[in-house]
């Protein structure tokens, strides 16, 4: 009877621990996926954003979600801007920043921006990498872009790479 006893402990004792780290698995994926929600938006890009509203009225640029580390916004497709100036335009909020290009080219790729007309469809993206100028000589930031087509908007995702 001594041995049941001490066998009951044992598996008492296997199946709190095995609680425990469940517990601790549980919580580190809860915050794990918190943290990944709870990215933010640079100032200068904020303020960026800022002075291209006050300087383009007509084709002002909103603020839509963060998802998956990108900042993402939207442009209202118009007449009066092409995809080349929509992209242009990005690109430029970046260069007018400090950040260079790091490739003369850009990348035709997919995404699946937030807010999209059919948000769970893939839209053609054309991405572009860029780099932050440094006095110092370090490597610095590094900012990717995505701008996507939709059927009414531009989608414009920014994410920086620290």
């Amino acid at each position: 009877m001594h041995r049941c006893h001490v066998s009951d402990r044992l598996e008492f004792h296997y199946l709190r621990r095995a609680a425990i780290v469940l517990a601790g698995l549980f919580t580190a994926i809860l915050f794990g996926a918190a943290d990944a929600r709870a990215a933010s938006i640079p100032a200068w890009l904020d303020d960026a954003i800022t002075g291209y509203n006050e300087h383009n009225t007509s084709t002002q640029i909103q603020f839509v979600d963060i998802q998956d580390s990108y900042v993402w916004y939207r442009i209202l497709d118009t007449d009066e801007l092409g995809s080349k100036e929509i992209r242009g335009r990005i690109y430029g909020i970046a260069e007018a920043n400090g950040y260079t290009t790091t490739s003369a080219e850009e990348l035709i790729t997919t995404d699946r921006p937030p807010g999209s007309s059919q948000p769970h469809q893939d839209k053609k993206c054309w991405k572009r990498s860029f780099v932050l100028d440094t006095q110092t000589g370090s490597s610095g930031r590094m900012l990717s872009t995505s701008v996507c087509e939709d059927q009414s908007y531009w989608f414009a995702g920014f994410r920086i790479l620290q």
